[in-house]
This record gives structure tokens, C-alpha cells and sequence, in this order.
């Protein structure tokens, strides 16, 4: 192993920037933790929806099911509820993947919330860290965007209606509104593209930005370093707690895989978002409940 860091060393070198992270104290406090379950959340999230992406289908066009759960046999929908159905009934461990998927992105919107919550209410977002509660209303903001478009991949009732609100938002817009709709949704709503462009922005866009966000964020963190609450030894230019390496990388290393079974646990007993009881997309039915899960 040390030849190898040896070897990549020097030629990248990367051994300051490790050093200086390494040395990184971090408060030993809970009220820090819901940070950390938010990032293992976002974790969670990307595994699991890569294994989801794999037999997804985000189109619109419309099939016939032919598959394991008898009540929608011959039911005329779209390709993306019936791969949705597929990977529910027919895909070993399917189910249990979308309910940890849904699950953990609950938990990511709620802990970046209470997260959010502390730092306002104790007042650590102020100088010279106020362009990092941006960046964290940023993350929150595209967490949502990614809940609601995610939220809407399965193409069943309860998503079609939640997509029927935007077109009404879209549509309330002074002037321009009835074309800001078509071209958001291809044409008159439903259209025929809304779920492919939903796809395009849960799995390649949101994501990205998000990364994006939470590198910008930790690295201020560790520019700026953790505020935290009075007491014996602390000051405003010290931090008293654990360093990175290796007292606070085991710890972090234990807690995601606390959050990671717990999400596990829950996902594999307490049923959620069971599209098949909603039925395919039609304007018809009014779900009372079309709103976001964690709201």
C-alpha cells in the first residue's frame, strides 16, 4: 500500500491536501450528525438508483402488461409504469430497492431540514459563513427538485397528478404561460416527453449539481472550519474534537452503515409508494395525497 501512495504521490501530489484533511477536527457532538446522515443518504440514493436505472424504462409509449401481478394483466399504459411494475414484481430484490430509494430520499430531504435547522437556530451561518448556508439552501432546493422529479418517473396517478400541478403553475404565468407548458411537457399535457425529460434531470442533472454542491460544501467546512457550542478549551479560532484520521473516519464509517441499516430496516418493512394500488396515468381520478411524501 505505501509503494502505491508512493507511486500516485508523485505524480499527482495529493499527499498535502490529504494531510491537511486528515487533521480536520470535527466537533463530537449529535446535533453535527444530520449532516452526515443527509450525505449518507445521498450515498444510499446513488446506489440504489443506479440499480434501478438498469431496467427502467422512461418512455411514454404505450404497452400492453404481461407480467406477474395479475390484476394489471392486459391494462393498456406506458412503458415507464409497466418497467416500474417489472422491477416491483419481477426483479429480485426490486421492490426492496425502490422502497430504499424512496425511503432514503425522505430521509435526505428531513435531515438536510433538521440539518439546516441547527445551523440557523444556533447561528453558525454567519460570517465568514454565510456563502455556505447558500450553498447548503441550494442543496436543499435541488433535493426537492430531485424528490419531485423522481417522484414523477413511474407515470401512475398519483404522479400524473402531481405533474397536472406543474402545468397549472406553468400555465398561471402572465402571458406566456400556455407556451412555458408545451414546452415543458412536448405539447398539450401530458404530452408524450415529460418522462424521458424527468429522467434526464433525476439521473444525469439534479445529481451532478448535487455532488457538485456538497464538494463546494465541504470544502468550505474545512476552509472555514465547524462552528460550535461554548465550553471548557473552545474558542472562536480552536475547534475541540476528533481529527479525521483515523478517530473520526472510523466513526463517520459506523454511522453510515447505522443509517444505511436502519434506511435497510425500514425499506424492507413498511410499504411506500405502491403505484399498482394508483393504476396507469389518467386525468380523470384526483388523488387527494398528490403531494411530496415528506412534506
Amino acid at each position: 500500500m505505501g509503494k502505491i501512495a508512493n507511486f500516485v504521490d508523485t505524480r499527482v501530489g495529493l499527499s498535502p491536501i490529504i494531510k491537511e484533511f486528515g487533521r480536520k477536527i470535527f466537533p463530537d457532538h449529535w446535533s453535527f450528525m444530520f449532516g452526515e446522515v443527509a450525505l449518507y443518504c445521498f450515498i444510499v440514493l446513488l446506489l440504489s438508483g443506479t440499480f434501478l436505472a438498469f431496467w427502467f424504462d422512461p418512455t411514454m409509449a404505450t404497452t400492453e402488461y404481461t407480467g406477474s401481478y395479475v390484476p394489471m394483466q392486459g391494462v393498456e399504459m406506458s412503458a415507464a409504469y409497466a418497467s416500474t411494475l417489472n422491477i416491483s414484481f419481477d426483479i429480485r430484490g426490486g421492490l426492496f430497492l425502490r422502497q430504499l430509494h424512496h425511503w432514503a430520499a425522505l430521509l435526505f430531504s428531513v435531515a438536510i431540514m433538521v440539518h439546516m435547522a441547527r445551523i440557523f437556530f444556533t447561528g453558525a451561518f454567519r460570517r465568514p459563513r454565510e456563502l455556505n448556508w447558500v450553498v447548503g439552501c441550494l442543496l436543499f432546493m435541488m433535493a426537492l427538485v430531485a424528490g419531485f422529479s423522481g417522484y414523477s418517473l413511474p407515470d401512475d396517478v398519483l404522479s400524473g397528478n402531481g405533474l397536472r400541478i406543474v402545468d397549472g403553475l406553468a400555465r398561471a404565468v402572465p402571458l406566456v404561460g400556455a407556451y412555458v407548458s408545451m414546452l415543458i411537457f412536448g405539447g398539450e399535457f401530458p404530452g408524450h416527453a415529460i418522462i424521458g425529460r424527468m429522467y434526464i434531470v433525476h439521473v444525469f442533472i439534479v445529481p451532478v449539481i448535487i455532488l457538485a454542491l456538497i464538494v463546494v460544501h465541504l470544502f468550505m467546512v474545512v476552509v472555514h472550519k465547524h462552528t460550535q457550542f461554548p465550553g471548557p478549551g473552545r474558542t472562536e479560532n480552536n475547534v475541540v474534537g476528533f481529527p479525521v484520521g483515523p478517530v473520526y473516519a472510523a466513526k463517520a464509517g459506523g454511522f453510515f452503515f447505522i443509517v444505511f441499516g436502519v434506511l435497510a430496516a425500514i425499506a424492507a418493512t413498511v410499504q411506500i409508494n405502491a403505484i399498482w394500488n394508483y393504476g396507469p396515468y389518467d386525468p380523470s381520478p384526483v388523488q387527494a395525497g398528490s403531494q411530496p411524501d415528506w412534506y
